[in-house]
């Protein structure tokens, strides 16, 4: 009996040492399936952390590029991930450099929170509003999360590291993390 016990108790330290996502934690699995630096189909580098997503794309092709930067403030719920993004650059052929950023630092130079509006998320859809772009979840598996994103479009994000992007038009842009943060 005694060894069934301690074996009991084992195990239980053992699971809660591991800091997996609870069934119903929406916004954990999220958080702990998404950071990390991942790398997407044609040149595409993102950095996903608690607060923050970054992306680096250049596509070069012939005598043209297309070279975009973005950084965005991220908040991850239970009903989808919000993003405001505070600075884009992006230079794409025949047009001009086009740079913006917003000032996200209040008078003391710290950063001010994201401010979301968590009735903006509702499944099969995506929102923007004010800046900020909800992404909403669809469906929920053990392994996977599946999200709306604008334009019809939908994220399937898993648990072992890889994610797909499926444009509402067809085909799909895998995407894989090289790094756990």
């Amino acid at each position: 009996m005694r060894k069934w016990v301690l074996s009991i108790l084992a195990l239980a330290l053992l699971a809660g040492a591991t800091h997996a996502a609870q069934p119903g934690n929406v916004a954990e699995k999220l958080r702990m399936w998404q950071k990390g630096v991942w790398i997407s189909s044609g040149g595409t580098y993102t950095i996903w952390t608690d607060t923050h997503y970054f992306v680096v794309q250049g596509i070069v092709m012939q005598d043209s590029a297309n070279v975009y930067c973005g950084a965005s403030q991220i908040e991850y719920t239970d009903k989808g991930i919000a993003r405001s993004q505070v600075v884009r650059v992006r230079k794409t052929p025949g047009q001009a450099l086009f740079a913006k950023t917003d000032d996200i630092f209040d008078s003391t130079g710290h950063e001010r929170p994201l401010v979301i509006d968590k009735s903006k998320f509702k499944p099969g859809t995506c929102a923007y509003d004010k800046g900020i772009l909800y992404d909403s979840i669809d469906s929920v598996g053990t392994d996977f999360i599946l999200m709306s994103t604008c334009g019809g479009d939908k994220i399937r994000l898993s648990s072992n590291g890889t994610s797909v992007y499926l444009p509402a038009g067809g085909g799909e842009a895998p995407s894989v993390r090289i790094e756990g943060l």
